[in-house]
């Protein structure tokens, strides 16, 4: 018999193991070689930035996935630069800044904080 100290989700046991079927017999069964794994890098893009999706008229900006407006971050009549925040909506338990596509000014805001919206409806209008 030989005894071990076991430790079992931050508790220690000692128990006590018997060798069954080896009479003072040594023997040693090699390990197989063991490569090195390198894991396999992937590239990880920061997703709580969405690109807008443009509808028809390329100046109004309609939600990608379903979702809540959790914040506006600009009024009708602010003037935005490309890629800048305008507005945030939360989906899938995320928060995502829907930015401004181009250049110019908001024309009119079509949401409003608390509001839930599907795929496709129109957030914003930049003129």
């Amino acid at each position: 018999m030989r005894k071990f100290k076991v430790k079992i989700n931050s508790q220690e046991f000692v128990v006590e193991v018997e060798e069954i079927g080896v009479e003072n017999a040594t023997s040693v069964v090699p390990r197989p070689k063991i490569g090195h794994f390198e894991p396999k890098q992937e590239k990880h893009e920061d997703k709580t930035k969405q690109s807008p999706v443009l509808s028809s008229d390329k100046n109004s900006v309609v939600a990608q996935l379903p979702g809540t407006i959790v914040r506006l971050l600009k009024s009708e009549g602010d003037v935005v630069d490309a890629n800048e925040p305008v507005l945030i909506l939360e989906a899938m338990k995320m928060e995502n800044e829907i930015t401004a596509p181009v250049k110019g000014k908001i024309k009119r805001i079509h949401v409003k904080e608390g509001q839930k919206v599907a795929k496709g409806d129109l957030l914003f209008e930049i003129e």
